[in-house]
């Protein structure tokens, strides 16, 4: 799965032999004779096939006009995966290898074909006659813009290509990292931060995009254009227009949990959710700070403009405590074991 700003990089490049936009999305109820799912087919084996160095793609929701000029519709179409994979299992071998998803663009919701590089033994075929367009036995890969018919040297290419690929057995020494890492997690001795640097390299060394995403959202801190991907940063705090200090001579001490109280009781503080922005290395201080005063709190200023959306700029200031990092902290433990077991 792609990033945003991935996305907007992959929309602003020239159709080629991994990249083609397509308006609409296959139109399958209107699939008579079988000729949407013989385009759809053609597609996945052309993709699958093509010589390449990097994932290539398919975008729904983007339409070139007469003039030249790209119209970014998006689509409406709601599209499950499965429904897709089990329309191509039976009808070319080896089975392709390929996932769809949507993401949310400038308002506007896209459709994507994504193909990894995958060794097969051989080049992918068809196997079933009565797709129009396509012959049982023959191999089809992406030629410049168009899918296109491999003659025999195109397919003594493309089985090089595939023999030149890895192998499958040799992906063990990336399950044992992968487990390694999991269990480095689950033990929870080492810090994260140690951690999320391993998992960054790991993530350039085998272009895990969503893990690298991860990565760099936790050490650079989540980013505004991020914020809405990262639901398991959200934590329920307290916000008001009031700084407080605490007395540091008053008879009654004021432990966390009474100033807590004392907030939710009060006018002018309000809880309210919101994605916690800091660095894994500024989580960690944060919470080494609480253990050494654990009745201690955390105070951000903020404005409303920014925080709540309101027109009028004003200063809020947003008061956090143990309990909130402690809890954002094993939520990032556990989105790094959910990333690291999809693989």
């Amino acid at each position: 799965m792609i990033t945003e700003n991935e996305f907007k990089s992959l929309i602003n490049k020239n159709e080629s032999s991994i990249l083609d936009f397509k308006g609409e999305f296959y139109d399958f109820k209107k699939d008579k004779n079988n000729s949407v799912t013989a385009k759809f087919v053609k597609d996945v084996i052309s993709f699958s096939n093509t010589i390449r160095t990097e994932k290539s793609f398919i975008i729904f929701g983007i339409q070139e006009l007469d003039n030249g000029d790209i119209e970014h519709k998006g689509i409406n179409e709601k599209v499950d995966d499965a429904i897709l994979q089990d329309k191509v299992k039976d009808k070319a071998f080896p089975r392709p290898d390929f996932s769809f998803y949507t993401i949310d663009f400038e308002e506007k919701k896209y459709g994507i074909l994504e193909f990894p590089i995958r060794r097969y033994e051989f080049p992918i075929v068809p196997t079933t006659k009565d797709l129009k367009g396509l012959e049982a036995g023959k191999v089809y890969y992406r030629n410049g813009t168009s899918n296109t018919e491999a003659n025999a040297f195109d397919v003594i290419r493309i089985n090089d290509w595939l023999k030149s690929l890895p192998k499958k057995n040799e992906s063990n020494s990336l399950n044992d990292e992968i487990s390694n890492y999991i269990k480095q997690l689950t033990k929870g001795e080492e810090k994260i931060s140690v951690i999320i640097s391993d998992l960054f390299d790991l993530s350039k060394k085998y272009d895990f995009v969503e893990l690298k995403q991860f990565c760099l959202n936790e050490i650079q801190g989540i980013k505004s254009a991020e914020a809405k991907n990262c639901d398991y940063r959200i934590q329920n705090v307290i916000v008001s227009w009031n700084k407080i200090n605490i007395n540091p001579y008053t008879f009654r001490k004021a432990t966390v949990d009474l100033v807590r109280k004392e907030m939710e009781n009060s006018e002018g503080f309000f809880e309210c959710k919101i994605v916690m922005h800091q660095t894994i290395l500024g989580i960690e201080s944060s919470l080494d700070r609480f253990l050494l005063e654990p009745n201690s709190y955390g105070t951000m200023k903020d404005d409303t403009q920014s925080l709540l959306g309101m027109e009028k700029k004003l200063d809020v200031y947003i008061y956090t405590f143990p309990d909130n990092f402690n809890s954002l902290y094993r939520n990032i433990r556990q989105k790094a074991i959910d990333l690291l077991m999809k693989f």
